[in-house]
């Protein structure tokens, strides 16, 4: 199945001829997650266990195992991931006052191991 392509905090991605992309398989979990985890909880109405709203922790004291907790959880709902293989959530600090989450999982559509960066 398919879906509209949507890079999160923009608009609708257009293809190379002008019309709305289309985006499937990892690609769509991968938009899928980034919404996810992006998204205050409760912003949904209907839905309101939907979303992690990770970029409002930005400026916070951070609390890394809050952080992966919330994580892991959101990663659980997401159908595109793999749930019987492990996913892993790492946190650094690569310099003063920005963070770095790491996260490795296996995409249930296409089977292969897949990252996704995010960083303050």
């Amino acid at each position: 199945m398919s879906a509209l392509s949507h890079t999160m905090g923009g608009d609708l991605d257009l293809s190379g001829t002008g019309s709305v992309a289309v985006v499937s398989s990892a690609d769509q979990t991968r938009q899928a997650l980034l919404r996810r985890l992006c998204t205050n909880a409760g912003a949904y109405i209907w839905q309101p266990d939907y979303g992690a709203g990770l970029p409002v922790s930005v400026g916070s004291v951070m609390d890394e195992a809050a952080v992966r907790a919330l994580v892991l959880e959101q990663m659980q709902a997401e159908g595109g991931v793999d749930q019987t293989q492990p996913i892993t959530v790492t946190i650094s600090n690569p310099r003063v006052g920005a963070y770095l989450l790491a996260i490795a999982y296996t995409d249930a559509d296409t089977g292969t191991v897949q990252e996704l960066t995010l960083s303050t």
